[in-house]
Formats: structure tokens, sequence, C-alpha cells
């Protein structure tokens, strides 16, 4: 068993969490780096397409924020979280993508007119809505069998 840190490990925001088990690959979260420059989640510190499960602990952006860039790059695993959570992603997922796309266009305005390269979107609405084609609900306190040798359970914490 392996297990990483990439991410929310020297500050808050981006929790990010890699466990390698088996022949299986799985993240704790998926989430967006916040900050004054958006574009520093520009890299995946995983190759995507060997994903195969995802886990949601929440939906702050700083959790799941990164989950339609995840797609982006090839992932097509299952996402697994609560029904509440998988509800508010479907809102802020798209909404995220908007602000992507609104904040790379204003930026792209600015870059014109400065002779500076174009900036491109973590991901767009596409991105957000083919994700969401992957998640699966949850309930509190069921055991889901993920696969052979992997239940998990979602209960508040704290």
């Amino acid at each position: 068993m392996k297990l990483e840190f990439l991410g929310a490990a020297h500050e808050v925001t981006g929790s990010c969490h890699y466990l390698e088990f088996a022949d299986k690959h799985v993240l704790v979260d998926c989430g967006m780096e916040q900050g004054p420059d958006l574009y520093v989640n520009q890299e995946i510190p995983v190759n995507a397409s060997t994903i195969d499960y995802v886990f949601v602990t929440h939906a702050h952006i700083d959790h799941s924020g990164l989950l339609p860039m995840l797609y982006n790059h090839g992932f097509r695993g299952q996402i697994f979280t609560t029904t509440a959570t998988h509800q508010l992603c479907e809102i802020m997922l798209k909404d995220s993508a908007h602000i992507q796309m609104f904040e790379a266009e204003w930026k792209n305005r600015k870059a014109k007119r400065a002779g500076r390269p174009e900036v491109v979107p973590l991901y767009d609405m596409n991105d957000a809505v083919g994700v969401l084609g992957h998640f699966v609900s949850c309930d509190y306190h069921s055991v889901i069998n993920v696969c052979e040798g992997l239940k998990v359970r979602f209960v508040d914490a704290g």
C-alpha cells in the first residue's frame, strides 16, 4: 500500500490524497487550491486515466474543484460521495466551470492588449457535466463494497 499527500500538505486548500493498493489507484478528494492565482492548479500530480476511484469527503471547492480537470485529463472511473455532496457538486462544479471560462476570457483581453500569451481555463462546462456522470451517491452509514478489498462508509467527522 502506498499513500501520498498531493494537496493541502503545505496549506489548507487543495485537498488531494493518493492511495495505491493491489492494482487500484484511488484519490480522496481532488480539490482546487484557492487564492489570488487560480492557475496554480494547472498540473494534476497523477495520471488521471489510471485513477479507478475518487472519494469526495464534501462539496467545498478545495475538496472537489479539480474533478472536471481530472475528467479533462482522462479520468473515467467512479466518484463516490454522499447524496448531499453529489447534489451540491452538481451546482458548484458547473458554477466553477463558468467562473473558469469567464476569468480566462477576462485575463485574455488584458493579455492581448499587453502582448502576453493567452491563458486557457482549467476546464470548461463540458468537463464539469462530463465528470458529474461518474458520481455514485451513497447513503450515510451504509457500507459500500467498492471492489474486492475496498469498502467505504461515509460518517460525520469531528
